[in-house]
């Protein structure tokens, strides 16, 4: 198979138990000329055993049995991609039918746009809808970008070549997106779907060690990039923002509140929002892969997406 319309690229790392419903989600697309390439990052839970019993051409695996990292994953994705264009998703989440087809319809409405993302639905581990996020516009602000991000990584979709020729950076680990879009927002164009056509798996509270090196990660960004980009001033008061969350994460992680922190990032779904939600999974959940059988796909006990307990 060659010259697909889209790369799907998905990394995995002992994600056995959500897997088979990321991949199920790509099969749901409507947009069909895609191949879904996924890599193995040294998985010792037979993820990539799943991943073969997958009977389909335009499924992709690759594993070596190393364990390199996220970075140099996806860097691996994008030099391998056949796709002219590169789409992202992780193993625990899983893409609205419409995904696909929307992102290309915009980049290619748009050839000035380098990457584009969507808003998401967060979801608990048992795929139960949550909240919204990712409704405001885009900031490129080299401040803005600084400050909190710009994309919702997972979600994004660009052109292969923008990928290849903007690596991910292995020094940044935890923040890589981040550095990726500060080191690119002055010469690449990025859009944003505010329509939610992604479901985002959100734990209802954080990890404070990994919080924490995440922070220490952005703090690292600032030092390079924040005084070319906005001077030292500003640079100082990024710096003392970091730090004065990593303190609040640390206080409310104490005081068992962490959860409120990461619920204030999201927007309450409306009945009908919830309801919609929960069509789509369930739709998800119908949508056969041939070769996965239900023993093979969840651990038992488990749901299908949409699927009502017995």
């Amino acid at each position: 198979m060659s010259d697909v319309m889209v790369t799907i690229g998905l990394p995995f790392l002992d994600a056995r138990r959500t897997l088979a419903d990321a991949v199920r989600s790509v099969f749901a697309q409507t947009h069909t000329d895609w191949e879904l390439l996924l890599v193995d990052d040294g998985s010792t839970d037979a993820g990539s055993d799943l991943v073969r019993s997958v009977r389909d051409p335009r499924v992709r695996l690759l594993t070596d049995g190393a364990r390199r990292g996220l970075c140099a994953r996806l860097n691996q994705i994008a030099a391998e991609a056949r796709g002219a264009y590169l789409a992202r998703m992780d193993a625990d989440d899983l893409m609205h039918p419409e995904r696909i087809a929307r992102q290309l319809e915009h980049l290619r409405a748009n050839p000035g746009v380098d990457v584009v993302d969507t808003a998401i639905v967060t979801v608990d581990d048992d795929l139960t809808p949550l909240g919204i996020r990712g409704e405001r516009p885009l900031d490129p602000r080299p401040e803005a970008v600084l400050r909190d991000g710009l994309l919702i990584h997972p979600t994004v979709t660009g052109r292969t070549e923008w990928f290849r020729r903007n690596p991910y950076d292995r020094r940044f680990v935890r923040a890589e997106d981040r550095e990726l879009w500060v080191r690119t927002c002055g010469t690449s164009t990025f859009a944003r779907l505010r329509e939610p056509l992604f479901f985002y798996r959100e734990a209802p509270a954080g990890h404070l060690a990994n919080y924490l090196w995440t922070e220490r990660t952005v703090r690292e960004i600032l030092r390079r990039y924040g005084p070319p980009l906005v001077g030292p001033i500003l640079t100082r008061r990024l710096l003392m923002r970091s730090r004065l969350k990593s303190l609040a994460y640390r206080t409310s992680t104490r005081l068992g509140m962490q959860g409120r922190l990461i619920r204030r990032r999201t927007r309450r779904l409306e009945p009908a929002e919830a309801a919609e939600a929960r069509r789509v999974l369930a739709e998800i959940g119908r949508t056969i892969v041939p070769g996965l059988e239900r023993d093979e796909t969840a651990p038992a006990g488990s749901r299908r997406p949409g699927e009502a307990a017995a």
